[in-house]
């Protein structure tokens, strides 16, 4: 039996999920389900565990949701993150319950608990020192104080062998106050989360790519190139103080990435994630969101190829039986390292599906992916 960065996942409770255990994972595991059933969660949930030491991450995670691009938000950051704690009757104590997440496998964090509650004061010094260089005014409704909400992230990795070491951080998040991430040497276990919208924002993968390493630039062109072997140079432009992703292409010339079409455009979102997430977890939320269905196989062959020569685990989800049969068939090679999972969220269970029963579902007609 193959060993993976996470063999099992269990999600003692985060958002609506509770008591949902994933066992015998695979390389590459496909989440389906109804709506609401929770697939976005368990990549959320994911990509929160792997980062176990960093309030600041969980609140990215917890505000991805609340924005169709990186300059507009709908709900406050603070009402995110609560949002992201399972819910509780218990609305007298003002708190929410815990997110309880474990695993086993030989990614090191094996256990992370998370609990949060409401706070009034005023932020400490080393907030202050961190907060835009404007005066803080005092808030006459709550008596000169500020409402905030305090997370505590309590978790256990795997150290030296057999040992294991605890952690236990602690941050607050203060109402209308700006939020500045601090520089953290905390610990972290590779992840890259792909988001099923980000394509159709030419600043959004401009940002990402800007992020990576100049070694990590080199991986990503190499990669693009096995999926259009046409690409010569990959670059960060400027237009109206605007950064853009500029491609360079034999057959096309140079042009901003936003004149391909929507696969390439997803492609290079996935394969930044692909750089990102070496050695550890990629995250795709709506595999086939901007794939046009006929080029899904070719597109999933080379996802397979490139997960297996970097080490990585892959978390996907989808609405599509195409994308499904896609895998299916890129999956053929190695039908061991391809696992299905249907949620359910009447009774929270996360049922698994191989590679041969799926494969029978889909041949007789009894797969249903909603």
């Amino acid at each position: 039996m193959s060993t993976y960065h996470l063999n099992s996942f269990t999600i003692g409770a985060f958002r609506g999920l509770q008591g949902m255990t994933f066992e015998r994972l695979g390389r590459f595991n496909l989440l389906i389900g109804g709506n609401n059933s929770g697939k976005t969660s368990v990549l959320e949930a994911l990509q929160a565990f792997c980062n176990p030491e960093d309030p600041a991450d969980w609140a990215r995670i917890a505000n991805a949701r609340n924005t169709s691009s990186r300059l507009f938000s709908t709900h406050s950051l603070n009402d995110c993150l609560v949002w992201m704690f399972p819910y509780t009757k218990q609305t007298d104590t003002g708190s929410s319950g815990s997110i309880q997440l474990s695993s086993t496998g030989a990614c090191p964090v094996r256990e992370v608990k998370a609990s949060v509650q409401p706070v009034f004061g005023m932020p400490d010094e080393e907030d202050l020192r961190y907060l835009a260089k404007r005066p803080l005014d005092s808030n006459p409704a709550t008596g000169g104080t500020y409402e905030g909400i305090e997370i505590k992230l309590d978790s256990i990795r795997a150290q030296d062998g057999s040992s294991t070491v605890a952690e236990s951080v602690t941050r607050r998040f203060w109402q209308d106050v700006p939020f500045i991430r601090r520089r953290a040497n905390s610990f972290a276990f590779p992840v890259a989360a792909v988001l099923g919208f980000e394509y159709r924002f030419a600043e959004r993968c401009a940002d990402k790519y800007s992020k990576l390493k100049v070694d990590q630039q080199k991986d990503l062109l190499e990669l693009a190139r096995m999926f259009d072997s046409g690409i010569e140079s990959i670059s960060v432009a400027s237009e109206n103080r605007r950064p853009y992703l500029r491609v360079e292409h034999k057959d096309f010339g140079e042009a901003p990435l936003m004149v391909f079409g929507d696969g390439m455009k997803r492609v290079l979102f996935i394969v930044t994630g692909l750089v990102t997430a070496k050695n550890g977890l990629l995250l795709l939320d709506e595999i086939e969101s901007g794939i046009h269905a006929f080029v899904l196989p070719e597109i999933m062959k080379w996802l397979f190829k490139a997960a297996r020569e970097n080490h990585i685990q892959i978390f996907a989800t989808t609405h599509s039986l195409e994308a499904v049969d896609a895998v299916l068939l890129s999956a053929k090679e190695t039908p061991d390292e391809f696992v299905t999972y249907r949620l359910s969220k009447e009774d929270h269970l996360a049922k698994r599906l191989n590679y041969n029963l799926l494969t029978d579902l889909r041949v007789h007609g009894g797969l249903e992916i909603r």
